[in-house]
């Protein structure tokens, strides 16, 4: 009788046998499921003391079994979930045991890298998670392939894309894009996909000069001047120009971010604060002050901007490849410019480190070594 009320053990072990480096388990819920995980021995540390401690690493696996099936389906259903947490299980006990010998588990060799890249999109939180998704796609249409497996992904293939990326995009977008695609491909690695990382030498440089992107002044008046095909997109990239945020962080714009003559938000890409002061454009720019939580901004999509923004450029004469980041390109460079110094600047851009702001200055110093390059030579042989 004491058997029958003895309450069940909240864990449940799946996985029988010694010397597994991975265990299926399952946890009781209160609402009568079961969730399974798997349990990793990671080896074990030693206290001061001299005592033993196990370390561990648990992934959950969003199976759930019924702890007490009752019809044949319900029994049937369950008998699925446990084969195929048993299957992943299986696979993750061969990876680890196929890369303590920097080998490749077979089931790794006929996966498809494009699988795993969206399996990494889907678990990603942070804020560049556009740039991380551009990056997979750009690497899409320059393969041209649907299906590429772990060993097709070679030091050939990877150049061959930083080429590609280089020949189409200008300034530091090929850097950036390469840079998540290689993170990507760190993920892939420390996961088993593939033995040695096959980019990890390969690199992309960012271009010395002044990027080709910069506005002066006076290409600032005149877009104010010339006439968009969407007065919302003039108005926000406008402010972009008088603040320097950037596109993501315009179109998160909301007038709660905005109080005494003053834009204060957390920046989409880093989540660090801005606190921008709005000079006299900048106020005009924004208007009356609507509800705290609606857009300031009503915008379409960013490649329907950017359309506009570069049909708005030519428009206006101006012979550059004008990007929404432009703004803050010239915001920083113009600022610079007229003498505000380097700390102020890189406060009023969010950056964490005086390093992202210094190459604001070495791009003022080539401007400034153009302009005396430009004054006529004079004729000195009649003195």
């Amino acid at each position: 009788m004491g058997n029958k009320n003895k309450p069940k053990n909240k864990i449940i072990n799946y996985s029988q046998g010694k010397s597994l480096n991975v265990r299926l388990r399952g946890k009781r819920l209160a609402n009568g499921a079961i969730s399974l995980f798997l349990d990793y021995y990671q080896g074990y540390t030693k206290s001061e003391e001299g005592k033993l401690r196990t370390q561990r690493k648990v992934e959950y696996l969003k199976i759930y079994l019924l702890d007490n099936p009752k019809t044949p389906d319900e029994r049937h259903k369950n008998d699925e979930s446990l084969t195929l947490a048993q299957l992943i299980r299986n696979n993750r006990e061969s990876n680890l045991q196929h890369n303590s010998e920097k080998l490749i588990a077979p089931f790794r060799k006929k996966s498809n890298f494009f699988d795993y890249c969206q399996a990494y999109i889907n678990r990603y939180q942070k804020k560049d998670i556009r740039m991380v998704k551009a990056a997979v796609e750009g690497f899409k249409t320059f393969t041209n392939e649907k299906y590429l497996s772990p060993q097709q992904i070679d030091q050939v293939r990877i150049k061959g894309y930083r080429d590609y990326l280089i020949n189409r995009y200008n300034g530091e977008t090929p850097n950036s894009v390469f840079a998540r695609f290689k993170k990507i491909l760190n993920a892939a690695t420390d996961e088993g996909l593939f033995t040695k990382n096959p980019a990890e030498k390969i690199t992309c440089k960012v271009p010395d000069g002044i990027p080709k992107e910069i506005l002066t002044a006076d290409e600032i008046l005149k877009l104010a001047s010339t006439e968009c095909g969407n007065p919302e997109i003039k108005r926000a990239f406008l402010l972009s120009l008088n603040t320097g945020l950037r596109f993501v962080d315009i179109v998160d714009l909301k007038f709660k971010h905005i109080t005494n003559g003053l834009i204060k938000k957390p920046q989409q890409k880093t989540g660090r604060e801005v606190v921008i002061d709005l000079n006299s454009g900048a106020v005009k720019l924004i208007g009356d002050l609507g509800q705290p939580e609606d857009p300031v901004f009503n915008l379409p999509s960013f490649n329907a901007c950017l359309k506009v923004l570069k049909n708005w450029a030519k428009r206006a004469g101006i012979n550059k490849n004008i990007t929404w980041h432009s703004a803050r390109h010239s915001f920083a460079t113009i600022l610079l410019m007229n003498k505000t110094d380097i700390k102020t600047v890189g406060s009023l851009l969010g950056h964490s480190k005086i390093e992202h702001t210094q190459k604001y200055t070495h791009i003022v110093d080539q401007l400034k070594a153009r302009a005396v390059n430009t004054l006529p030579e004079i004729d000195i042989s009649g003195l």
